[in-house]
């Protein structure tokens, strides 16, 4: 465990701000205007991610489709809630478990958004669900966490509330690209937490039998 308020999140603050433009730069082509409508028709040529681009292994679409959004206010949404969570997180765990957090909760869970909905609603994009996995992420380390225990409990808040009033609104139940990746981010942070302590265990171990 890092637990360094001197140490910078730059992974989070990079991810945070490459969202932000790219975002807004795809919203600039498509709209006229770095605030406006990227129609998801048009997402797939900028990166979103759908099955056949899947089966064609192009899987750096796992990255791109996660910094492309249909709405910029959406987008702005979950920058912030990235941004909260991450600067809180990182400093705690380092920036691998964030990469992983993102890259593979985030990814996955922007793949299985393909599988519901017709063309061209299956074109998977946005950080919704990176931000859940963060969000899983902090819930599991609220456990053990006890500096800045009630920053980190309102980051995951905003990021989680919202969010589930946004599925409800809209589908009527949570979406389950967004449930997998709350589990998959519940999940690592299970993991981390378990290796924090086979850690402690081991060192308190040498420190008993020299």
């Amino acid at each position: 465990m890092i637990s360094n308020d001197k140490y910078q999140p730059y992974f989070t603050y990079f991810i945070c701000i490459t969202t932000l433009c790219i975002s807004m730069l795809v919203a600039l082509q498509i709209s006229g205007s770095i605030f406006g409508k990227s129609r998801i028709v048009y997402l797939a040529d900028y990166g979103g991610l759908t099955w056949q681009t899947i089966k064609n292994l192009e899987l750096w679409r796992f990255v791109s489709a996660q910094l492309v959004h249909v709405h910029q206010e959406h987008m702005l949404y979950n920058v912030l809630s990235i941004l909260s969570l991450g600067i809180i997180l990182e400093r705690q765990v380092g920036y691998k478990y964030m990469l992983v957090t993102w890259l593979f909760a985030g990814g996955l869970g922007t793949a299985i958004t393909t599988a519901f909905g017709s063309t061209p609603w299956n074109t998977g994009t946005g950080a919704s669900q990176a931000a859940l996995a963060y969000a899983g992420f902090g819930l599991t380390f609220l456990i053990t966490h006890k500096k800045s225990k009630y920053l980190l409990m309102s980051a995951t808040l905003f990021a989680l509330l919202p969010a589930l009033y946004l599925d409800l609104k809209t589908a009527g139940f949570p979406k389950p690209a967004h449930i997998l990746s709350f589990a998959l981010g519940a999940k690592i942070g299970i993991c981390y937490l378990f290796k924090v302590k086979i850690e402690s265990a081991k060192k308190h171990t040498i420190s008993t039998h020299p």
